[in-house]
């Protein structure tokens, strides 16, 4: 049993790794190309990827979770087959693609009101061809249980991306196009290494066949699809209509403030995994004491961890944002401080308790929703002619609706008590402390060091901010560093 704790949560930190690798890698890119175009070129630069994020939603089909699905379930052979057949099918939706990309780059230009735009996407259209047919390397290796290869792989990816995107603006002065082509020659590096690990692990296997295959890959798959469509409309929402309706420079400033928290998503996807088995099991028995025993713990020690780190973001947004991106675009903080708030509720694991006790529909109906909601209550927005602040509030408001809905079903309809008065009480008093020794360090930067340099401050704010947390989070008996030391002692062992 040890072992295998031990084993499950050398995979998880090999996940973490990976995607805190991707995070860092990205975020400097985008630290440097904020840095080096104006704003109506990184503008028109985010709206690509904007494009291409959105879109890939639909030419994936949902086939990329396939893998980590099937994998387990069927024998190295037949393994070998459904890697085989899936890479291939993803060549096709990868074709489709790009040639959508490049006959509708005028409309979108168009629906999106930036003329380059249109030049920008026809450059871009050939590169899904190497990027779809990479996707399913995490499920391969999870599958497989050797998440640490997926580690090396994102770092190695990521690094080429950074490199040669920011190579050719850097060395040569290039302009939002150059990075582009940077990207796709990125993605041929990746392509490369993708397809050597998807191969590897079946180089001497002779492929299998599954009888009725497809059949069952897609009855899988297209669910998730719908689902992620759905989402996807969610999702985009805010970035269409402060494309559309603000301008390509307002969308450059909203791009760089209204991005989530890495840490906040990794943290809160290991409490998932821990979280859908376990309530998956005790759901099927009939029996939720333990699972919520655990639960309330998973939560008590997500929220010492991340509502410190939230808080300090909040406080110190601005500098944050200066310092990350450059003076230029100090108008970012307010979007990110929405977001924040936002953060707050989505620690509370609602989504995962209602998955794991089978409810998927109402997942589904709440995203539909959800959007309907979003691109309504946006519409009005741009309607009544509010600042561009209002989309990210919105944004931030259906996503906290989102959480409540799921919380109300999960309390009234099952009967399952996720939030009773002692969590609420703790989530108040930690709340509370934060903000007031939040606010005591912000108005300590403000009337003494506010002549230091940028980094000198953040550095200063932020040993003050978690000194006084610790010292008076032990008066009050919340220990913030909990799961730090839990970690580290996971780690020695």
């Amino acid at each position: 049993m040890l072992r295998n704790q031990q084993s499950g949560f050398n995979q998880a930190l090999w996940l973490g790794i990976s995607q805190a690798s991707s995070f860092v890698l990205a975020f400097i890119s985008a630290a440097i190309l904020s840095r080096y175009f104006d704003k109506t070129e990184y503008g028109t630069y985010k709206q690509i990827i904007y494009v291409y994020t959105t879109l890939q939603t639909v030419f994936t089909a949902g086939l990329p979770g396939v893998f980590s699905y099937f994998l387990p379930r069927y024998s190295e052979a037949e393994g070998k087959t459904l890697v085989n057949k899936i890479t291939r099918v993803f060549f096709v939706l990868g074709l489709l693609f790009s040639v959508v990309l490049y006959t509708t780059s005028g409309l979108i230009a168009d629906l999106l009101k930036n003329p380059e735009l249109e030049i920008g996407l026809k450059i871009f259209s050939p590169f899904p061809l190497l990027t779809i047919p990479t996707m399913g390397i995490e499920g391969i290796y999870t599958a497989l249980k050797k998440t640490q290869y997926i580690a090396i792989y994102h770092a190695i990816s990521k690094l080429s991306m950074l490199v040669c995107l920011v190579l050719p603006v850097i060395a040569w002065h290039g302009d939002y196009r150059s990075a582009i082509v940077g990207w796709g020659v990125a993605s041929l590096v990746t392509f490369v290494i993708a397809m050597y690990m998807k191969h590897k692990p079946y180089v001497h296997i002779k492929p299998q066949l599954i009888p009725g295959m497809y059949r069952a890959i897609f009855n899988y798959s297209l669910p998730l699809m719908y689902a992620s469509i759905v989402g996807m409309f969610l999702h985009s929402a805010n970035q269409f209509f402060v494309s559309r309706y603000y301008g390509t420079k307002v969308f450059a400033e909203f791009s760089n403030g209204f991005i989530p928290l890495p840490f906040v998503a990794m943290i809160a996807g290991s409490v998932k995994g821990v979280l859908l088995p376990l309530f998956s099991k005790a759901e099927s028995s009939g029996n939720l004491h333990d699972a919520l025993v655990v639960y309330d713990s998973a939560v008590r020690k997500s929220i010492n961890l991340l509502y410190p780190l939230i808080l300090f973001f909040f406080f110190f947004a601005k500098d944050i944002v200066v310092l990350i991106y450059g003076a230029q675009y100090e108008v970012s903080a307010p979007y990110l401080r929405v977001l924040l708030v936002k953060d707050m509720i989505e620690v509370l694991p609602f989504l995962a308790v209602l998955l794991a006790v089978g409810k998927s529909y109402v997942y589904f109906w709440v995203h539909l929703c959800a959007a309907v909601l979003i691109w309504g209550i946006d519409f009005i927005v741009v309607f009544c002619g509010f600042p561009s602040i209002g989309i990210a509030i919105v944004s931030s408001a259906i996503q906290i609706f989102m959480s409540v809905a799921f919380f109300w079903y999960l309390n009234r309809k099952m009967e399952i008590h996720l939030l009773p008065w002692k969590m609420i009480a703790y989530i108040g008093t930690i709340s509370l402390h934060l903000i007031l020794v939040g606010v005591i360090v912000a108005l300590f930067e403000q009337y003494v060091i506010l002549s230091w340099p940028i980094i000198g401050r953040l550095g200063a704010c932020g040993v003050i901010y978690y000194g006084v947390l610790w010292i008076s989070g032990r008066w009050i008996g919340i220990n913030y560093l909990e799961s730090v030391e839990i970690l580290l002692k996971q780690w020695r062992q």
